[in-house]
């Protein structure tokens, strides 16, 4: 039975946020013990939106069961919106260029809809 999308959509987000919570804590236990350079870092760092994303997407196609890549993409595009804004509120405006916005933009959005269509 699928579930009301918009309450799916956000326990999807939480757990996605959660889940990069938990793997950015692992990151830097791996940047303490092993130290990384910054360009491993950028890419472990974009590994996790993507992994964080696909789960995301995969709890949402999987609990509201129609059109599972629709859900899983607007789950990773909830991510990446929730994570620009916060990001630009805490660095007080843009703290990247516009290509790596759009390339995070592209991460979380794939790797939303690619969970959506696995699920």
């Amino acid at each position: 039975m699928a579930r009301k999308p918009v309450a799916s959509v956000l326990r999807s987000l939480l757990f996605s946020y959660i889940a990069t919570g938990v793997l950015l804590l692992i990151l830097s236990f791996a940047l303490y013990q092993f130290r990384l350079r910054s360009s491993q870092v950028s890419a472990a760092v974009h590994i996790i939106y993507a992994v964080s994303c696909f789960f995301g997407g995969f709890l949402a196609g999987k609990s509201i069961g129609q059109r599972r890549f629709f859900w899983g993409f607007l789950v990773g595009l909830c991510y990446f919106i929730i994570l620009f804004v916060m990001s630009s509120l805490i660095n007080r405006g843009l703290s990247a260029e516009t290509s790596q916005i759009l390339l995070i933009l592209g991460i979380c959005a794939a790797g939303g809809t690619i969970g959506g269509m696995a699920s």
